[in-house]
């Protein structure tokens, strides 16, 4: 029996998930939602909250923005 993959939200539930190979736009900028409420949360401690500014930064940078087309023309 194989167990369902699973990971903990900012919210701090734990979601199920089914693995892909890439992420889009939307999953890179949960992953900088996150990374923000972890630089809130360990604002305290310098070391963390680094990590936590360093993967903020990289979500933005993947989430490639400025490439973005709206469709509402």
């Amino acid at each position: 029996m194989t167990a369902t993959p699973a990971y903990l939200g900012c919210d701090g539930i734990a979601y199920e998930y089914e693995p892909k190979w890439g992420m889009t736009t939307l999953d890179w900028f949960a992953v900088a939602q996150c990374a923000r409420k972890r630089m809130t949360d360990t604002a305290d401690n310098i070391h963390q909250w680094r990590g936590s500014r360093r993967s903020f930064y990289t979500a933005l940078q993947m989430m490639q923005v400025d490439e973005v087309q709206f469709m509402d023309d």
